[in-house]
């Protein structure tokens, strides 16, 4: 049996991870408080005494909100503490798989999506992001980069639930609080558990950077309607949605993905709509 040691283990990715397959690997799951990344000895250290054949690099400060108000603590975070990471792998001989984000592609004057070269990050979660990918690349050679879409999913037992559109939605609908979605946003929003299922194939992808996660030609507007109307409450739209069409009205938020690359290995994702669906009909909601 394989070791897969796995950062961040309590967060919203790496708790569903570590829970789908705890049988078919031995999963060694740090949480901030078992291991502080930022601090370089005692990550290489204590991931050394594992000898992991991968390792899954998911801690991460990934609010950007919380990364431009304290951009110090993000880079500490999320450049620094990923450098430690790849150090670790390099010493233990394990294959890093370091988990990205499409914030990359923010700042592009061009029209997505966007292949795997067309990086320009224009917030500070983004360019960390990209600062870390370079750095690991630097240090090591056995890694996958997985630059991932928004992630969602519904409430599960024990595990974290971060904030994404289907919950978000879940939440209004509950409360009869009608939300905001703009209009003039584009990107894919990916089920969690497709990029579960697909990591048995991720883990061994030649070493290289993949956009990884679903792809989308609709507004952020768009897919919240989508959602609803999965639910089967499409006559609750008009009451719960507002279509916000003066966020990004000078310029898309454009971060949209091409996943040709993960395709040409054998590696696909459903549409955002066809994953939705699959979520709503998964939880019988």
């Amino acid at each position: 049996m394989k070791t897969i040691v796995v950062t961040g283990k309590d967060g919203f990715f790496a708790s569903r991870f570590i829970d789908y397959y705890k049988e078919k690997y031995n999963i060694i799951g740090f949480s901030h408080d078992d291991l502080d990344i930022t601090n370089e000895k005692q990550t290489v250290s204590i991931i050394s005494k594992y000898k992991p054949d991968y390792l899954v690099h998911a801690a991460a400060i990934s609010d950007t909100g919380a990364c431009e108000r304290n951009p110090e603590k993000s880079f500490e975070v999320n450049v620094k503490g990923s450098i430690n990471v790849a150090k670790a792998c390099v010493k233990t001989k394990a294959k890093l798989i370091y988990l990205s984000s499409d914030q990359v592609y923010g700042g592009n004057d061009e029209v997505g999506p966007y292949d795997e070269e067309k990086y320009v990050p224009n917030n500070v979660y983004g360019k960390h992001k990209i600062q870390a990918e370079k750095e690991i690349l630097r240090v090591m050679q056995n890694v996958v980069i997985l630059r991932l879409t928004w992630l969602f999913d519904l409430p599960e037992r024990q595990k974290k639930t971060n904030s994404n559109i289907v919950w978000n939605i879940a939440k209004a609908l509950m409360e009869n609080k009608a939300v905001k979605f703009p209009a003039n946003e584009y990107r894919g929003i990916t089920y969690v558990h497709d990029l579960v299922k697909n990591f048995d194939k991720i883990i061994d992808l030649p070493v290289g950077v993949y956009n990884a996660g679903s792809e989308n030609n609709l507004s952020t507007y768009e897919v919240a309607k989508t959602v609803i109307a999965a639910m089967g409450l499409s006559y609750r739209i008009e009451e719960i949605l507002i279509k916000d069409v003066e966020r990004y009205k000078e310029k898309n938020k454009d971060l949209r993905i091409s996943n040709n690359k993960l395709k040409n290995h054998g590696i696909y994702f459903s549409s955002t709509e066809e994953a939705i669906r699959n979520c709503i009909k998964d939880f019988l909601f």
